[in-house]
């Protein structure tokens, strides 16, 4: 009994001692602000990761191909009959507009003889030395140049990227899960000069022994011309200028002969490219990382071929003709990158890599009548830089 009441003895001296103390620090123990809830358990880890970036791609491999024939215009083949009008590269003769007006104010066509008051001509080189107006078509048919191959030039775009963490594999390594899109374009262009099989039709019309007036001219043509009044005073009266030319030529003279055609390709597209795989991401420290993936791909592209032929003839302005075809694609291919990224806050970070894309290539034509050209384009083995931030969420 003894033991008891000593320990009870001893008990009750160190409670008063711990109420002593507690009183000294100030306050009661049980009046402490409890701050630790216990739940740590219940803070959210961002799992997703959102990059927003720009890429630089390699050049694409372009090829040309084909042929075509370049043309002034179809010249009538009857070259006899009057009456009929005629367009040339460098003029045209018309239908004679001439009329004569009786007493009472009547009008009816002159009686043909042969000319018309109703044409034009551009330049000097068309008046020949025996006195006649010289007329011309042109047509030139390029010889086949076989394939003309141009990288593309480097193509600057944008990428989106979304990721999901999946699983952490060892303390440093995890996969993840992703999926991204990123839009670039396609530049190729090329200029050649090209042997070509030039025809020159000239028709040749009478001036009737006239003086050519000065190009450019255009038929029918008047002036102004003052008349002196008897009082002494002027008055300005319209006249009639027109040089006639002969309604119909005085003969054609087709030659063949060498020429070059200068032609020149062009390729604009856009695509763009949807990617989504696996991705492994070692942590070498709490910020710094290196992620590889390898996945497949799909590309969307729409793409705008155009040919441009331009042939300069001895006289007149180029003859020029411009073809050109629009079309859409889908293809599949693969793509591998790596990727270092350091983040600069729990949320936001910065990343930099290198990337191999291959999706294939697909083909181009442009048919008409005189023309068949086609182009390659090549999207294999594109190889490039991405750099941007991401944000986790």
């Amino acid at each position: 009994m003894r033991i008891i009441r000593l320990a009870s003895a001893a008990i009750a001296v160190f409670s008063g001692l711990v109420a002593l103390h507690a009183q000294e620090e100030g306050g009661d123990p049980r009046d402490e602000i409890i701050t630790d809830f216990g739940l740590d358990e219940y803070i959210y880890t961002p799992k997703m990761t959102l990059r927003l970036g720009m890429r630089q791609l390699s050049g694409d491999k372009t090829s040309f191909s084909g042929k075509g024939t370049v043309s002034s215009g179809d010249l009538l083949s009857d070259y006899t009959s009057a009456g009929l009008i005629r367009y040339y590269h460098d003029g045209a003769v018309f239908k004679d507009t001439r009329k004569i007006t009786d007493s009472d104010g009547n009008t009816a066509p002159v009686n043909p003889d042969g000319y018309t008051n109703s044409w034009s001509y551009n330049f000097l080189g068309q008046i020949q030395d025996d006195g006649t107006m010289a007329f011309h078509g042109y047509s030139a048919a390029i010889a086949d140049p076989g394939t003309l191959g141009q990288n593309g030039d480097s193509s600057y775009g944008v990428e989106v990227v979304v990721s999901r963490d999946m699983k952490q594999l060892t303390k440093k390594l995890s996969w993840t899960l992703f999926m991204g899109m990123s839009l670039n374009q396609v530049k190729a262009t090329k200029k050649a000069d090209l042997a070509a099989t030039l025809t020159t039709t000239t028709d040749y019309y009478s001036l009737n022994g006239q003086t050519p007036p000065a190009p450019p001219y255009l038929a029918p043509s008047s002036g102004v011309t003052a008349v002196q009044n008897p009082d002494g005073s002027y008055t300005t009266v319209s006249t009639d200028t027109t040089t006639l030319l002969g309604a119909t030529p005085l003969g054609r003279i087709v030659t063949t002969s060498p020429g070059i055609v200068t032609n020149s390709w062009r390729v604009r597209a856009g695509y763009f490219t949807f990617r989504v795989g696996p991705s492994l991401t070692y942590n070498f420290t709490e910020k710094f990382k290196a992620t590889a993936s390898v996945g497949g791909a799909l590309v969307f592209v729409g793409s705008n071929y155009t040919v441009i032929e331009d042939f300069k003839p001895e006289v007149g302005d180029d003859v020029v003709k411009t073809e050109s075809d629009s079309t859409e694609r889908v293809l599949p291919g693969f793509y591998a990158d790596a990727t270092l990224e350091y983040d600069l806050t729990e949320r936001a970070g910065a990343y930099a890599g290198a990337f191999f894309q291959d999706t294939g290539s697909y083909d181009q034509t442009i048919s008409s009548t005189d023309s068949n050209y086609a182009t390659r384009v090549d999207l294999s083995r594109l190889q490039g830089l991405r750099l941007g931030m991401n944000i986790r969420f």
